[in-house]
């Protein structure tokens, strides 16, 4: 089971899901490591990369807007939910984009990458700084969920940007979700433990049921990771 990965949004998805969801998920991400060519992860991608843009510009909702007007028809609706909700969170959020770098965290064989490509960092008035996971799903995120990613964010914050807290951002609802003070982050982490157990048994019973008959052939037994980008080691629970 060495070397399988995902990246936190997904993980997120999984963890939310319903059992017919998370196999969906599992299948979905192994047809993403084997075929390099596949696009299943680019529908939000034009909307993600104007979030980074966004938060470092002086005109951050015109950026959106942009990517609005320039969505296929497919992400049209999609995307004008998302930017109606930035607008409403970003003209309450007083911060400003800053750098942070992409991490990874171990739980039990599964690394759970976190990029800077798909997250922001922010920095705000009051000189706070919080790494943010947007958070683009049509579904409501709920707090039990949100706090299963926050508390991953939490404990890969060292390597993302010391000093910074989590937070997840519901974009579609222009909603921000943090940890409570209170969080008991032991049962968090025992959580996160059995749903990292739980998608590598998904992971085993999906690559399983796709392999060759033949013991000689190795190809689909063993996951094909797409190339990473480099992410220093963290750690892991």
């Amino acid at each position: 089971m060495d070397g399988v990965q995902i990246s936190l949004g997904s993980f997120l998805d999984y963890m939310r899901s319903t059992p017919r969801g998370c196999a969906g998920i599992v299948r979905d991400q192994r047809d993403i490591y084997l075929d390099e060519t596949s696009m299943a992860w680019a529908f939000y991608g034009p909307f993600r990369l104007a979030l980074r843009r966004a938060v470092t510009s002086p005109d951050a909702v015109e950026i959106v807007a942009a990517a609005v007007r320039q969505a296929r028809p497919v992400q049209q609706p999609h995307f004008q939910e998302l930017h109606a909700g930035f607008q409403r969170w970003w003209g309450r959020a007083k911060a400003v984009g800053v750098p942070m770098t992409s991490a990874r965290w171990n739980i039990g064989g599964l690394a759970v990458t976190i990029s800077d490509r798909s997250s922001l960092a922010l920095r705000r008035q009051d000189g706070r700084t919080e790494v943010v996971l947007p958070y683009l799903k049509e579904p409501e995120l709920g707090t039990d969920s949100a706090s299963l990613a926050l508390r991953l964010l939490e404990h890969a914050m060292p390597a993302l940007r010391p000093e910074a807290t989590p937070m997840v951002l519901d974009v579609r609802r222009g909603k921000p979700l943090r940890l409570r003070k209170n969080a008991n982050r032991v049962e968090l982490d025992a959580l996160l433990a059995a749903e990292a157990a739980k998608y590598l048994a998904h992971w085993t019973a999906v690559v399983g049921a796709s392999a060759p008959s033949t013991a000689s052939s190795e190809v689909g037994v063993r996951p094909r990771l797409v190339p990473e980008i480099p992410l220093p080691r963290v750690g892991g629970i």
